[in-house]
């Protein structure tokens, strides 16, 4: 049996139901610095968008200022995450990414289960944005009483390591960067499948973007001996003289005994 928008049925027969997050009166705004995340549940978005193509589909939107850049279309299939078994949103086909024309923005929304007195309870939460220039994949949180299974709550106390929720905080960036990576793959998989099919009317394997390798061939040039001798050893010449190039002077026999003789004679009389 197919589950009702925005709802999600489990096997066990956990049954989450976000219809009430949808709002028609105004939208769910998470500010970071200069930029405003504006988001909805399960429907459309209620703000006026600028320069944004089928305004009547977006779910999801990025404003900078005074350009709007979608970050998904509206979706109210719910989905479960693999990590922590609560309800999950995926909006895709949003703007086209700055950075590559060939794929779509999308955005993944994890709902946390979470008491009503807790301080960021239905809120968005950004979490992170892929890849740092020209963000094209965007990750939030969003802390809810409806993401709880019956008779289970979680606690609000993130400083106490033995509650569920200050396990889960440790691994929220490892979930956000798999996610998004994942998103970005399938997104880039099929936008240029799509291209090279409709646009470049190609078929077959040739459609796919499957990497192709080229391996250069090196080659050596042969050794020629006659242009390139090797050293000319030449025994005839001398060996260095150790003593730093200097040559003892050689002296004659005579020449040396007179140096060797003595200067003064002693004669017998004195």
């Amino acid at each position: 049996m197919k589950d009702k928008p925005c709802t999600l049925t489990l096997e066990d027969g956990t049954y989450y139901d976000l219809t009430q997050l949808a709002s028609a009166k105004g939208d769910y705004v998470a500010n970071v610095g200069d930029i405003t995340y504006i988001l909805n549940v399960c429907r459309k978005v209620v703000s006026q968008t600028y320069r944004i193509d089928e305004p009547e589909n977006v779910g999801a939107l990025m404003r900078d200022g005074y350009v709007d850049f979608s970050m998904g279309e509206v979706n109210t299939t719910l989905t479960l995450s693999p990590m922590t078994d609560e309800p999950m949103i995926i909006m895709t086909d949003g703007s086209i990414c700055p950075n590559n024309p060939g794929q779509t923005a999308s955005t993944a929304i994890r709902f946390i289960c979470s008491s009503q007195s807790d301080f960021y309870v239905d809120k968005p939460i950004f979490i992170t944005s892929l890849p740092p220039q020209g963000p094209c994949q965007f990750y939030f949180e969003w802390n809810t009483p409806l993401a709880c299974r019956p008779g289970r709550t979680r606690p609000t106390n993130p400083t106490n390591p033995t509650s569920p929720k200050g396990g889960l905080e440790t691994h929220n960036y490892y979930f956000a960067f798999g996610a998004i990576v994942v998103i970005a793959i399938l997104t880039w998989f099929g936008g240029l499948t799509l291209y090279n099919r409709l646009y470049l009317k190609r078929r077959g394997l040739s459609q796919f973007p499957l990497p192709s390798f080229d391996y250069q061939s090196i080659s050596l040039p042969p050794r020629n001996s006659a242009e390139h001798p090797g050293p000319n050893w030449d025994s005839s010449r001398r060996r260095p003289s150790r003593s730093g190039g200097y040559r003892p002077v050689q002296t004659e026999g005579h020449d040396r005994e007179e140096r060797f003789a003595p200067r003064f004679s002693l004669d017998e009389g004195d």
